[in-house]
C-alpha cells in the first residue's frame, strides 16, 4: 500500500475495534442487538484516547432452526458468522474486514513511539467446527473449536510515523486455532454469573516475513508464530447485590515476533479478543512473551433505596516476561481500578471509572493514572 500520511488515529480520537471475541470465540443461543461503547484517557504520559463502539447482533434459529447468526458492526469494521448446527456438530463460516484491526501503537518505557507506530487493515474469512454435544450436570456447556482463518493485511503509515521507518510487508496469514471451553462469558459489561474455563493454541503462518522499522532499531516478523492461552474464572453472587469476579489468564508466546506477541493494558474487556485488562496501563503497552494475570473485582449496591447506582472494585496483578525490545523495568504488575456504575432504564448501562498502574514508568516517576468511560444499550 502506498504511504498515507493524511490519517492519525491516535490522535483524531477513538480507535475503534470490536468484540472480536463473541463473533469468533463460541456459539451464542441468545437472542441479542446491543451497542456497546468505551473510551479511555490517560492522566500521564503521551498515550492518546482509545476506545471502542460496535453493535452486536446474534440471532438464534435464523434463518431458520438449528441456525446461528451474527455480525459486529463497528464504523471502519466489520464482521460476522454463520453456524450450522447437526445434533452436536457444528460448522461455521465468516468473513471480516476493514480498516485499523492491524494497526501497531508502538510503546517503549511506557511512552507512545509514533515514529515507530503505524496502520493496518485488511480482510479475512474462518471455517470453523464446533464440537457441542456435552453440558456438565445439564447445564454448563462444553465446546471444542477448530478453526482456520486466512487473512490478508496490509499497512500504512500515519502522519507521525518516522520517513526511515520501513513498513513490514503487506501479506497473507493464515492462522489454525483449537480450543476447548467449558461455560463462557456473555457479551456484556456486568453478567450477574459466568463461569469459563478454556485453552486455546494457535499456529500462525505468515507469507512474508523479515525486517520492519527504523534503521538503527530494526524489528523481525517471522514466517512461523504460535501460542498457547488459557483462562478460568467465575462470576458469582455472594449475598444481596453483592457479586465477585475471580479469573486467572496465562499465556505462551515464545515462538512468536514482535506483532504476535501478547498485549496486555487498559480497563476495556471488549477491546480485544483475549482481553488483558490491567488497570491504569494504556491499552496495549505492556508486551508479553509469557505472562500470568489475575483479575479480581467486587460489584456491590452501596444505597439499597438506589436501585440504579453500583460501584465495582478492581485489583489486578500481572506477571509478565518480555521480549527483549520491548522491556519494562519491573516484571511484576499490580494495579487497582474502580467503577460507579448506574443503570439507565431497564437496558442501559453508563460507567464511570479510575484505574491506577504501580509499576507503570511514566516522565519523572512510576505510577500510572488513567479514566474511562463506557456504555451499553440492550435492544
Amino acid at each position: 500500500m502506498r504511504p498515507h500520511r493524511g490519517r492519525l488515529p491516535w490522535i483524531v480520537g477513538v480507535a475503534i475495534l470490536l468484540l472480536v471475541s463473541a463473533a469468533h470465540a463460541q456459539v451464542d443461543p441468545h437472542k441479542r442487538t446491543n451497542l456497546e461503547a468505551g473510551i479511555e484517557a490517560p492522566f500521564r504520559g503521551n498515550a492518546p484516547l482509545d476506545g471502542y463502539v460496535f453493535l452486536y447482533v446474534n440471532r438464534p434459529d435464523f434463518p431458520s432452526t438449528d441456525w446461528y447468526s451474527r455480525v459486529i458492526i463497528a464504523p471502519t469494521y466489520v464482521t460476522g458468522e454463520i453456524v450450522r448446527d447437526f445434533a452436536g456438530h457444528a460448522f461455521g463460516l465468516g468473513i471480516d474486514g476493514g480498516e485499523f484491526q492491524n494497526s501497531v501503537y508502538d510503546y517503549r518505557s511506557g511512552l507512545l513511539d509514533k515514529a515507530e507506530s503505524f496502520q493496518g487493515g485488511g480482510a479475512g474469512a474462518t471455517l470453523s467446527y464446533y464440537w457441542r454435544q456435552l453440558k456438565i450436570g445439564g447445564v454448563v456447556p462444553v465446546e471444542g473449536m477448530l478453526r482456520f482463518r486466512p487473512q490478508y493485511v496490509s499497512y500504512d503509515t500515519g502522519s507521525e510515523t518516522s520517513s526511515n521507518f520501513a513498513l513490514p510487508g503487506d501479506t497473507g496469514i493464515y492462522a489454525f486455532r483449537a480450543g476447548v471451553r467449558v461455560g463462557g462469558m456473555p457479551p456484556e459489561l456486568f453478567p450477574k454469573e459466568a463461569l469459563e474455563v478454556s485453552a486455546y493454541h494457535e499456529a500462525r503462518y505468515r507469507d512474508s516475513s523479515g525486517q520492519f522499522g527504523l534503521p538503527n532499531r530494526q524489528q523481525f516478523t517471522d514466517h512461523f508464530t504460535q501460542a498457547t492461552w488459557g483462562r478460568a474464572g467465575a462470576i458469582l453472587p455472594v449475598w444481596l447485590d453483592h457479586t465477585i469476579s475471580l479469573f486467572i489468564t496465562g499465556g505462551v508466546a515464545e515462538k512468536s515476533d514482535t506483532l504476535s506477541v501478547f498485549r496486555l493494558g487498559g480497563p476495556f474487556r471488549f477491546r480485544a479478543e483475549l482481553p488483558l485488562v490491567l488497570h491504569g496501563y494504556n491499552i496495549n503497552e505492556v508486551y508479553a512473551k509469557s505472562f500470568g494475570l489475575i483479575n479480581l473485582s467486587y460489584r456491590l449496591q452501596p444505597i439499597r433505596e438506589l436501585d440504579w447506582l453500583g460501584l465495582q472494585f478492581s485489583a489486578d496483578y500481572a506477571r509478565v516476561d518480555f521480549p527483549s525490545d520491548h522491556t519494562l523495568p519491573h516484571h511484576n504488575l499490580p494495579a487497582l481500578g474502580a467503577d460507579i456504575v448506574a443503570q439507565m432504564g431497564k437496558a442501559g448501562l453508563l460507567v464511570l471509572g479510575y484505574g491506577y498502574g504501580f509499576d507503570a514508568p511514566r516522565p519523572r516517576q512510576s505510577g500510572a493514572q488513567e479514566a474511562h468511560i463506557m456504555f451499553e444499550k440492550k435492544f
